[in-house]
């Protein structure tokens, strides 16, 4: 018999929940949820916080590479700038794509949650629970926010950790190394315990709100997707399982017509999607490689210390952070490719002759595959990520082989 659980299937606000509730985090609602006015102002507080931490830290980066004097003859310290540059970069271009479109992205899953089935019957129908977050995809948003919370607190650690160390060695001599996830000089010098502390809060809001808006924006893409992807699956299975007759040609015309509104109603949901975040999927492709590269490098140069674990963890998390992308891409790819097969496999042969007609006008114009495209640069898919992490394991490689000669 099946539990309670299992007969339950997820809400619409089930799915829009995990990207809602980060974006939540750093005071920033995109559905205007309603909500106590005090709560309200907390959020809109922090936010402006996090976002005059970011801006703060992103000015004296800026700084500091114009200066060159910091970098030059330090190769390590020049990657270490160029990974936070390009990662900079991603996130600014996403702050300001999600910004400038929220009133889209709001509209969009209006529309989603419009024709997200209603009754548990329906969504039963829809298979609903087998499109809501993978459990992977659940670990790998986890595991990218304990990753972040490594690389920024991984400094403290271990500036707490040599200190106690040589405190236990060498006494009253110990001092404690101040060192911050950040290797610029900020505006004041963070050599002191208060000093150390505002440093640490200063680089804790920053990376909390880039870094939400680096992930955050692509797991509001993923979520929407994966809605337009449960309802090309609903599609290819209403056309598999109909059984058309002579008899009633005319309620067969019918439903065919119904299916292809339908169709085209999904259809302009992916337009819109794909309007919205293509040109966001070309500078995430290119700024990902990017800082892949970096942080391999900067990972072999540093060793399995702490520092160098923690960003060989951070590869790991864009790695997966990219791979959930192109995920479902791909599965926008493979429901979409199926419907003619799925118009094909129905017992059409029992219908009458318009039906059949309808029915191959169907299967030839749903024949061309839907797909997440970077502006018609490139398709977000499988073998888009496979192709980035080779590109990425040559310049490992070569790194490698320089560094042993």
């Amino acid at each position: 018999m099946k539990t309670f659980e299992k007969e339950i299937q997820r809400s619409y606000e089930d799915f829009i929940y995990i990207p809602s509730i980060m974006f939540k985090s750093i005071g920033y609602d995109i559905l205007n949820t309603p909500k106590p006015r005090w709560q309200d102002l907390l959020m809109r507080c922090y936010f402006l916080i996090g976002l005059g931490s970011h801006y703060y830290i992103i000015y004296y980066m800026m700084l500091r590479i114009i200066q060159w004097d910091t970098l030059s003859g330090d190769p390590v310290t020049i990657v270490r700038y160029a990974e936070i540059f390009f990662l900079s970069v991603n996130s600014e271009i996403k702050i300001v794509t999600f910004i400038y479109y929220r009133n889209r992205i709001r509209k969009l899953c209006n529309e989603l949650g419009r024709v997200f089935p209603s009754e548990n019957s329906e969504r039963r129908y829809y298979n609903v629970n087998s499109f809501y977050w993978p459990r992977v995809i659940r670990y790998g948003v986890y595991y990218f926010c304990f990753v972040v919370l490594l690389v920024v607190f991984a400094p403290l650690v271990q500036s707490t950790c040599i200190y106690l160390y040589q405190r236990f060695t060498i006494g009253s001599e110990a001092k404690f190394p101040y060192l911050r996830a950040y290797p610029m000089q900020l505006s004041f010098d963070a050599k002191s315990p208060l000093s150390y502390l505002f440093a640490e809060i200063l680089e804790f809001t920053s990376s909390h709100f880039y870094m939400t808006f680096n992930i955050g924006t692509d797991i509001w893409m993923m979520c929407l997707s994966g809605q337009i992807c449960m309802h090309f699956a609903h599609l290819g299975r209403v056309l598999t399982n109909y059984s058309p007759s002579y008899e009633r040609s005319s309620e067969d015309c019918e439903f065919l017509v119904s299916v292809v509104q339908k169709h085209r109603q999904v259809l302009s949901f992916h337009k819109e999607l794909n309007d919205i975040f293509g040109m966001l999927l070309a500078y995430n492709l290119f700024t990902t490689a990017s800082t892949l590269c970096c942080v391999a490098f900067y990972t072999i140069v540093r060793g399995l210390n702490l520092e160098g674990v923690s960003f060989l963890s951070y590869f790991f998390s864009c790695a997966a952070q990219f791979y959930m992308v192109c995920y479902y891409g791909q599965k926008l790819i493979d429901l979409s490719e199926a419907l003619p097969e799925a118009a094909y496999s129905q017992t059409w042969f029992n219908g009458s002759l318009t039906y059949r007609k309808l029915l191959l006008i169907i299967m030839l114009n749903t024949g061309a595959p839907v797909v997440l495209s970077a502006k018609g640069i490139i398709i977000i898919s499988l073998d888009t990520f496979k192709n980035m992490m080779n590109i990425t394991y040559k310049f490992f490689a070569i790194v490698r082989r320089l560094l042993d000669d």
